[in-house]
């Protein structure tokens, strides 16, 4: 499929895109709200400044994809890679990550408030001043994370997710975050 008729089975009211072939598409400021994008392969597509709420990438592949400023709440990513996806500045309120790999990925000022991480890989992102409100990584992966700067507010981390974060027990207090055993 190409983007043009992408673009027209779009505006004719399809939103199964499933297993759609993108790889190293550019494709800016993309409008597809509500898409079912399940299985795509989006491998190095610039989608910066898309317009994609609610949008399906469960088992998608977005290797080295560019998502920068992107407005994607309540987006959903379960299984999908996201490996050094860029992120960016983007809107993912509410989005499903549940048992997504996110090693590397760039999510630096990326609003994620209330987002679900359940047995996500976030190796080594970088999650610096994101907006991480109410966010249970209590069964996610953070090795190497960098939060600084990030708003943990209603956070839950485990015990060895604090220390291995240098989250201090006062900092987590203070946050009203719940550092669970």
């Amino acid at each position: 499929m190409q983007i043009v008729q992408l673009l027209t089975s779009y505006a004719a009211g399809r939103r199964d895109f499933g297993g759609v072939d993108f790889r190293e598409a550019w494709m800016p400021g993309l409008k597809l709200s509500h898409a079912a994008l399940q299985g795509a392969d989006l491998t190095g597509s610039n989608l910066s400044h898309s317009l994609l709420q609610a949008a399906d990438f469960s088992r998608a592949m977005l290797w080295r994809a560019n998502l920068t400023h992107s407005q994607l709440h309540r987006a959903r990513f379960e299984r999908a890679t996201l490996i050094r996806c860029q992120l960016q500045s983007s809107d993912i309120r509410e989005g499903n990550f549940v048992e997504a790999d996110l090693r590397l990925v760039d999510l630096r000022q990326a609003n994620l408030s209330g987002a679900n991480f359940q047995n996500a890989q976030l190796c080594y992102a970088n999650l610096m001043a994101a907006n991480l409100r109410g966010i249970d990584f209590r069964t996610a992966d953070l090795t190497g994370a960098d939060l600084t700067g990030a708003d943990l507010t209603d956070c839950h981390f485990t015990r060895s997710q604090s220390v291995a974060l240098k989250l201090t027990e006062s900092v987590t207090a203070e946050l009203g975050q719940s550092v669970a055993v």
